[in-house]
This record gives structure tokens, sequence and C-alpha cells, in this order.
């Protein structure tokens, strides 16, 4: 899965870089929108602590969380094509809980914290170009880049006593999703390769895919 990730953010890295050079300042460097919104996410985050525990689940499927994104607006590759591409820059905040029910090493815990992605989006689209307040459209994407991670830990012994720790670092994230506009507003599903972490004594692998609902400026 590591590989993949790197493959789609390598070619994607490499295709947005050949297209800047046919490109003007001025449809480079487009004013983003703001899009607010929130997401479910469903899927694990997996913690390993050298010499004290190792591949900890912890569980985002109860986890509603505000995503902030600067959006910038698509670049369709000609004025007939469908197949274009935009970048977001995105922040959202998590709180995810010990899952017991696939590990017996603890009785409780949570992890908390925060992730901003950047991710360079190529998308093929159907319908509406821009938003409007009659437009719509859906597309089908696939998005790669870096993603920060930095998060609290603490585990629960059965005799009460508590294991914590901290995380943050950067790490690769690619995903493939679907989206669907409607005037302002948006929905999306978005399936995401894990992202993998290393810092010092601590090992994240965070995979979390999500639905959301949004509204963008």
């Amino acid at each position: 899965m590591k590989k993949y990730g790197c493959l789609i953010v390598g070619t994607i890295v490499l295709s947005t870089g050949s297209l800047a050079h046919a490109m003007d300042l001025e449809t480079l460097f487009r004013v983003p929108s703001v899009k607010l919104g929130i997401a479910k996410s469903a899927g694990n985050v997996d913690i390993t602590k050298k010499g004290q525990f190792s591949d900890i689940p912890f569980n985002s499927s109860h986890s509603v969380t505000p995503v902030v994104s600067l959006f910038q607006s698509p670049y369709f590759f000609s004025d007939s094509a469908r197949w274009g591409y935009h970048t977001e820059l995105s922040a959202s905040y998590y709180d995810l809980d010990y899952d017991d029910d696939d590990d017996e090493q603890f009785v409780g815990g949570n992890y908390k914290g925060y992730s901003v992605g950047f991710t360079p989006v190529l998308f093929y689209q159907w319908g509406d170009r821009k938003l409007c307040s009659s437009c719509k459209s859906w597309r089908v994407e696939l998005g790669a880049g870096v993603q920060y991670l930095n998060a609290d830990g603490k585990l629960k012994n059965a005799d009460n006593s508590q294991e914590t720790f901290k995380s943050s670092g950067f790490g690769f994230h690619s995903h493939l999703g679907t989206v669907v506009n409607y005037k302002n507003w948006e929905v999306g599903l978005r399936l995401v390769v894990p992202t993998r972490l290393d810092d010092g004594d601590i090992k994240v692998e965070h995979g979390l895919s999500s639905v959301s609902f949004g509204y963008r400026f």
C-alpha cells in the first residue's frame, strides 16, 4: 500500500509539473475559495510504541468532525474537456476511541488530534463546470499529496494505570473519490490509502475513509 501511495503521488506531481509549463501564472495561481463542511469517517488508526505496544487500533466509526478547506477552482485541460485538476488544502480534527473489539491488551483509551493535508486532485467531471444558483455536476477523482498529523493518545490498562503517548509528523496520502455538487453544496465519498508516519519510537498508520458534506463560498 505504501508503494501504491508513493506511485500515485509521483504520477500526479510529474503531471502537474509538466502542465505548469503550458499555463500562465494567472491560471496556475488561481485564488482559492473556502469550503466548510463535516465528515463522517470509517476505518482505524493503528499505533505502535516501541517496547510497549504494537498495532493498537483506534476506531473512528462514531466520529463526525468539522473540516475547513481552501479549494482552488477547477482547471479544465481544454474548452471541451471533462478532464481537469484542482488543489485543496484541508484541516480537520478527530477524536477516536480505543477499539476493544479488535485487541484485548487494554480496556480503554482515546486518540485526539488534528490533520492538515495538501492534495493535488486529477478528476473527470460531468455537468456544469462552475458553481451557480442552478448548477449541478458530479465527478470522479484521484488525489495524492502530503499530510501532517499531530495527536495525543492514552491507553488504559486493566489495573487503571495508563500509557500516554504523542505523535506528530508528515506522510504521503492518496485517495479515490466521487463528488456531487448542487449549487454551492457538495457531497463527497473518498476511499483513503493509509498514511504511515514514523516519529521516533512511535509509528502511526492513518487510514480513514470518509463521507463529507460541505458548502463552498
